[in-house]
């Protein structure tokens, strides 16, 4: 329902009755499932993945695990795993798909053998029965709980292949190593080896790990120059590092180092793509001037096997795209502060988010400007004692969004502007889902209503979890990078709040969605035009 302004604001402002002569998109479709209580359907967690047009979810039910299959809108099955060995509890590391199991890894610390163990169990994906029992996978020796290391999980992008990498705990006096086993998709073992990192911790820092469709593992790091190199590039004004990819094959404890170098550039964080088919993809944001300074976004196309750039586009942003969205005094703030220390205007702590792979070969670079502030509060009490509260905040506002063409070349950038908040909760009700269809991308997310009509100067208001102005938008960016806003649910479910980061693109280009709704929630499909 709208929620008009009580009679004396009527005369100062239009909006409220905007708001309510503002009907639902026509530019998608809402498919709702029944409604569902966490007393009789369990309590939804996150979305485990989804393969072809169905959604695998993890579902609690007190402290009972269950895994739910949607097909659309429709609960095909829900299934429990029962996370126990041997009388003892395990915890979930990781759920995956392959194309046609569901492969559930769970992990046990055990003090009286000191000993951090990895368990699989193997089930169908047809119905979740199970296909093998736990088995243990690997095993770290560990004296102590707080420092038992740890397994990272992964499949490659045609699910063919399984990266389990086990990570010993951390020693202050020796180097970083780790031990790299690969299976195929029924865990047959296809490479073990021990490795260690070619650099010291103090020399490269890892961005993010892949693992390609021939069992490679290729990772994404920075690497820093030492002191001496340090100071002669500062003063030459150079970036004073560079990112390299390190290819491990289980040939050799040693990887085949590949820097990514870029002339004139000072690369900001990059995000890896490595579809099925084709190059590897590299994008992010560049300064002009030192590491800091985000002025321009940038793509990279490697070659699949030399791990060489063999296209490589660049767009630089104005002064104005940096303070669009911003009101005058904003704008006039920023510009002043820039000016009084000589710097170019920047874009503040961007996150890069993964790249979107078009059908006619282009692709989607999304960034989104998230900041995590930590704030302590400490108030006394009449009695002479203190209370410290720490509150964790989450802040997640505007959307870059960056279209790159089939032939590699950056067409376009634009924004879509956002503001959210929110404290103690992981931000689970901001950021974005997206989905991208045809020529148009579609973002999804919560907001205040009243910024359903603004235009580049206005002020932004701030979502509100709690507040009756909150509105689920769908913001579509059509070929040119053109923005219109529009509500996505008719009136009578304005109350509806979505959970963007448990939003899914099907194979189909229809979105899985999870909404909240008092005290029910529901499972949706939209389906764009």
């Amino acid at each position: 329902m709208c929620f008009p302004k009580i009679a004396v604001l009527v005369a100062t402002t239009a909006l409220p009755f905007m708001l309510c002569a503002q009907t639902k998109t026509d530019k998608a479709q809402v498919k709702w499932g029944p409604e569902q209580t966490t007393k009789e359907h369990g309590t939804f967690d996150y979305v485990i993945d989804d393969l072809g047009n169905s959604a695998y979810l993890a579902v609690y039910r007190k402290k009972d695990f269950f895994i739910q299959r949607m097909d659309g809108v429709r609960t095909m099955w829900q299934r429990p795993v029962e996370l126990e060995w041997d009388g003892e509890d395990l915890t979930v590391e990781r759920i995956l798909l392959t194309n046609k199991e569901v492969l559930v890894f769970a992990s046990l610390f055990s003090k009286k053998d000191s000993e951090h163990r990895l368990y699989l169990q193997t089930f169908s994906q047809a119905d979740l029965s199970p296909l093998k029992s736990w088995d243990r996978v690997a095993v770290i020796a560990a004296e102590k709980a707080a420092n038992k290391g740890g397994f990272h999980i992964s499949a490659s992008p045609d699910r063919s292949k399984i990266l389990v990498h086990v990570m010993p705990p951390l020693d202050k006096e020796d180097v970083e190593k780790s031990r790299m086993n690969v299976y195929d998709a029924d865990m047959n073992p296809l490479w073990r080896q021990d490795f260690q990192l070619p650099y010291t911790d103090k020399q490269f820092t890892v961005e993010s790990q892949r693992l390609d469709n021939d069992g490679s593992v290729v990772v994404l790091g920075v690497k820093y120059a030492d002191k001496l190199e340090s100071k002669e590039l500062k003063r030459a004004n150079k970036a004073t590092y560079e990112y390299h990819l390190l290819v491990y094959g289980g040939t050799s404890a040693a990887p085949q180092d590949y820097p990514i170098t870029v002339q004139d550039k000072f690369l900001q964080d990059m995000t890896l793509s490595m579809a099925d088919k084709g190059d590897i993809i590299c994008a992010g944001l560049f300064g002009n001037k030192d590491s800091f300074n985000a002025r321009g976004a940038y793509f990279l196309r490697l070659d699949r096997a030399s791990k060489q750039v063999v296209h490589s586009s660049f767009k630089d942003f104005s002064d104005d795209f940096i303070t669009m969205y911003m009101t005058g005094k904003q704008a006039e703030k920023v510009k002043k502060k820039a000016d009084r220390k000589e710097e170019e205007l920047e874009l503040p702590e961007f996150e890069l988010h993964d790249i979107i792979h078009r059908e006619d070969g282009g692709a989607v670079l999304l960034a989104e400007q998230y900041i995590f502030r930590i704030s302590t509060y400490t108030t006394s009490s009449p009695n002479g004692g203190t209370t410290t509260t720490t509150v964790y905040n989450y802040y997640y506002n505007d959307v870059l969004v960056v279209n790159i063409d089939p032939q590699g070349n950056i067409e376009w950038a634009t924004k879509v502007p956002k503001r959210q908040h929110s404290a103690n909760d992981g931000g689970r009700y901001s950021s974005i889902a997206v989905d991208v269809k045809g020529d148009n991308i579609y973002l999804v997310f919560n907001d205040s209503g009243e910024n359903l009509f603004v235009k580049p100067g206005d002020k932004l208001e701030q979502f509100s979890l709690t507040g009756k102005d909150a509105l689920v938008v769908l913001a579509t960016i059509d070929g040119d990078g053109n923005v219109s806003r529009e509500a996505l649910f008719a009136p009578d479910r304005r109350d509806v709040i979505l959970r963007p980061k448990d939003c899914v693109e099907l194979s189909d280009k229809t979105m899985f969605i999870y909404a909240s709704r008092k005290n029910d929630y529901r499972f949706g499909q939209i389906v764009f035009d």
